[in-house]
């Protein structure tokens, strides 16, 4: 899941899903709910005889396929489960097959082809993101120094800043460009979902556009430093470092101070003042805290999802007066129990903490110790539905709700919106209304 999001943030860039129909189904049906848009991700159709005898002939097969139909600049196999328990070594079939390829289709030569482990049996969608896209950087910039010497080109190092996004969502992209136009900076981002939030206009576009290409991963490693969010790419982050590229990795800009912390360290790396517009956002964004204290004050929140949103979330419902009682990740992460502590006791909190716990553990809490408000993607419905607590709707996946995808909660203007969110959920939940002193 997280391996092929990294893929469509790439222009010109293909996934192939080494594994059974239902394994790349199950990938493309739950990105299509979430994005609302069709997604196209090929399969090599793997089955029991491909178990047996090995795969090789139908991963070639399916690679010269997306050559002859698609032509892309970038074609990345990820492998499942199923590939995995076999003992395919993908790596060693794509070279072979790469080679092959080059032989009969002359014209691909400029085409790049990755091979990531991605099993499903290991790690989160979080993990195959981060995996995936380390794979891609190491592999492009490896083959490009190799061309580059071999026609003895110079490369020259450049002011532009390499941004991994994450696993976020288009309007996250969006706001985080935003902020970057804001401060006139230029930039390379190393993924751009916004591929899934396209306009509908005719001709329909054969790859949908975004800012994001191999050119921009080939060049990475000229680029002055690489901004990367919590362990959502670092380990691209921490290669390109390899190459002489300074890493800066920081928390999710979510809420006031983390925002101000991301918008902080990208003047200090750029030299760019920050403008006169941003310092607006950020004042509408305090302001409408402000005005909603009487709502949120002392109101007890339990929030789960992807460990690094979770600890944005967890910092920024403090800053809004809140208080956070439990909080539950299903992505295991060396650093996720002692950030959760640290920022309990900064602001004098007692957090349950639940770490690759399932929902089921936090509908057990809840019932034992009831919260006003749950912050999460769809899933927490039901603890929602049962037990009559207004859920805000974050992260991935959400299915039951349209435009979900284009609401950022990253910057000022992500914190502005669920501020507001947060405060008129409150308001609707509540049985009695007079209690709240806003109204």
């Amino acid at each position: 899941m997280g391996g092929v999001l990294a893929v469509l943030g790439i222009y010109r860039a293909f996934p192939l899903v080494h594994g059974s129909q239902g394994c790349a189904n199950y990938v493309k049906n739950t990105l299509a709910k979430h994005f609302k848009e069709p997604v196209e991700i090929a399969t090599t159709g793997f089955y029991e005889i491909s178990a047996i005898y090995g795969a090789s002939d139908i991963i070639e097969s399916s690679i010269k396929n997306i050559l002859e139909n698609r032509n892309p600049d970038l074609i990345i196999t990820m492998t499942t489960g199923l590939s995995e328990i076999t003992g395919e070594d993908i790596q060693r079939e794509l070279k072979r097959i790469t080679e092959n390829i080059h032989e009969d289709y002359a014209s691909n030569n400029g085409t790049y082809f990755v091979g990531v482990s991605t099993p499903s049996y290991k790690g989160t969608h979080i993990d195959g993101y981060n995996n995936t896209l380390k794979e891609i950087i190491k592999t492009i910039t490896e083959k490009n120094k190799n061309k580059n010497k071999e026609l003895g080109k110079d490369t020259l190092k450049s002011d532009k800043i390499n941004i991994i996004p994450g696993f976020v969502n288009p309007g996250d992209v969006k706001e985080i460009k935003s902020i970057l136009r804001k401060m006139n900076i230029y930039y390379r981002l190393l993924t751009d979902i916004t591929t899934l939030d396209r306009p509908l206009r005719l001709p329909k576009e054969r790859f949908p556009k975004c800012e994001a290409t191999v050119r921009d991963i080939e060049e990475s490693p000229n680029s002055k430093s690489t901004l990367s969010f919590g362990m959502e790419g670092i380990d691209g982050a921490k290669y390109l470092e390899d190459l002489g590229v300074p890493s800066y990795n920081l928390k999710f800009p979510i809420g006031i101070e983390n925002t101000d912390n991301f918008i902080r360290t990208l003047s200090n790396i750029s030299g760019q003042e920050i403008p006169e517009s941003l310092w607006e956002d950020r004042g509408y964004a305090i302001d409408a805290i402000v005005d909603g204290n009487d709502v949120l004050r002392n109101k007890r929140v339990a929030i789960f999802g992807d460990p690094d949103k979770v600890i944005g979330l967890t910092n920024f419902a403090f800053e809004m007066g809140m208080e956070v009682v439990a909080v539950l990740s299903n992505t295991e992460t060396s650093y996720f129990i002692s950030e959760i502590k640290k920022i309990s006791m900064e602001n004098n909190g007692k957090i349950t903490l639940f770490e690759g716990s399932d929902l089921y553990q936090l509908h057990n809490y809840i019932k034992r110790r009831p919260v006003d408000i749950i912050i999460g993607d769809y899933r927490g419905r039901y603890i929602a539905n049962e037990e009559r607590i207004p859920l805000l709707r974050v992260g991935f996946p959400i299915v039951d709700r349209y435009g979900y995808h284009r609401k950022p909660i990253l910057g000022y203007n992500g914190a502005l919106r669920i501020t507001e969110e947060i405060i008129n959920l409150l308001i609707e939940s509540s049985e009695n209304y007079e209690n709240l002193s806003i109204l």
